[in-house]
Parts: C-alpha cells; structure tokens; sequence
C-alpha cells in the first residue's frame, strides 16, 4: 500500500484518478481471496488517494471507514462479510458498478444444460439463471448465468458469498446487506429488484434441496442428482 501511495504521489507515471480505481479493486478482490489483512491496508490507502486525485497531493490516510463495522445482525456468511467489507470500503459508486462488472469476468461459465425455466431467475431485466447443487457435506454450491454484465455481476456477489454454505446459513443472510455494502445506490431500481429476486431463488432452492436430503436420508449427491433432473 505504501508503495501504490508513493507512484500515485509520483503522478507523472500514471495518473491519480486510475490509481483510486486500482486500490478499490484490489481491495475488493484482496478480500474475496481471504487476505483480509491485505485488504485493510489498501483500504486505508484509498482515501489519500483520493484525495490525492482531487488536489493533487497526498494527504495522511485515515482510519479505514467501516472496517470495525458490526454485520453480525445481517446473518452474513464468511465468504459474504468479506465481498461486504470490501464494496464498503470503495469511495465511489462508479467503482462499485465497476467492480460489479469485475466479478462478472470471473464468474466461472454456467453449463448450458442448466439454462432452462426452472432456474431462470423471475422479475430480472435481463434474463438470469441460477441451479444449486447440493454436495456430500450438506453444503451448497451454485452456478449461474447472464445476459448482461452487470446483473451477471450481482449474480457472481451471491454465487460467491453463498456457495459451500449450508441451508440454514443462506436462509440467515438478510437482503439488506446490499444496502451495507453500498452497492443498493449504484443499481437502479429494477436491478434492486432483480437482486431480490435472485436471493429468493437462490434461498428456495437451498431449501428444497436440503429438504430432499432429508427425506432422502442424508444422501447429499442423490438430492444434488435429482434438482439437476427437474431443471431438465
């Protein structure tokens, strides 16, 4: 972070402006690879940026905003309170939108077999799958699609901060956290909406296929096997 502080102050090599956006996405993605450590250094640095883009000096950085916030009340996942943290920790609503777009690039590719009407995604602007399977260890794991990027990239946020979860761990995580993170204010409405929606799949599945579990007797992949055979 220091040195990122000291080439943004050396403006001459690269200019402040992209310097802020190269800070809020490392910090992002420094989180979600589980270096939180990392991630709160950046974090600091991003306000002197800033500030550094705007007057054209760098200026002492200040506690990092948020980064001693209690979640506890939103039921987050692990995986989930890090992608949180680190959306609240950008400065500016452009550099979440791009750091949505980020997350669409790295979203691993959906099997096209699963594109089908069971797992398309209600109420969405653009057209969005999401398929859950559930694994030996009671834990689920999701997949999903889209048409457009940006929607694409609100998908990858709860295809990432969900997966490898149990049921009961996704039906605690409460909707508003997008609002906590900050993302809420770079959507519009509709895509609020379209990120509701894709919860409330994803949560009715998770719940479904914990329920054929049970009544299965615990076989994880014979429950994983038959939601793959409804989707078609």
């Amino acid at each position: 972070a220091s040195f990122l502080l000291y080439a943004c102050f050396l403006g001459s090599f690269w200019r402040k402006s992209e310097m802020v956006k190269v800070l809020a996405r490392a910090s992002v993605v420094l989180m979600v690879l589980g270096t939180p450590s990392l991630a709160a250094a950046v974090r600091v640095a991003l306000p002197a940026a800033a500030a550094a883009a705007r007057c054209g000096r760098v200026r002492a950085p200040p506690a990092c905003a948020g980064a001693g916030e209690d979640l506890s009340s939103l039921g987050l996942t692990p995986q989930l309170e890090k992608v949180v943290r680190g959306f609240k920790s950008v400065p500016d609503q452009k550099l979440r939108y791009q750091q949505l777009l980020f997350l669409a690039q790295k979203l691993a590719p959906m099997d096209a077999s699963l594109a089908v009407d069971a797992n398309k995604v209600p109420g969405c602007l653009s057209t969005v799958y999401v398929h859950g399977a559930l694994g030996d260890d009671d834990t689920i794991n999701f997949v999903g699609e889209s048409d457009s990027q940006l929607t694409k990239g609100i998908a990858a946020l709860l295809i990432n901060g969900l997966s490898g979860c149990t049921n009961e761990e996704i039906q605690a995580v409460d909707p508003s956290f997008i609002q906590a993170a900050g993302i809420a204010q770079s959507l519009t409405p509709g895509r609020n909406n379209g990120f509701l929606n894709m919860l409330k799949m994803m949560k009715g599945q998770a719940a479904k296929l914990a329920e054929r579990d049970e009544s299965s007797g615990g076989g994880g992949g014979a429950a994983s096997d038959a939601m793959s055979e409804a989707a078609r």
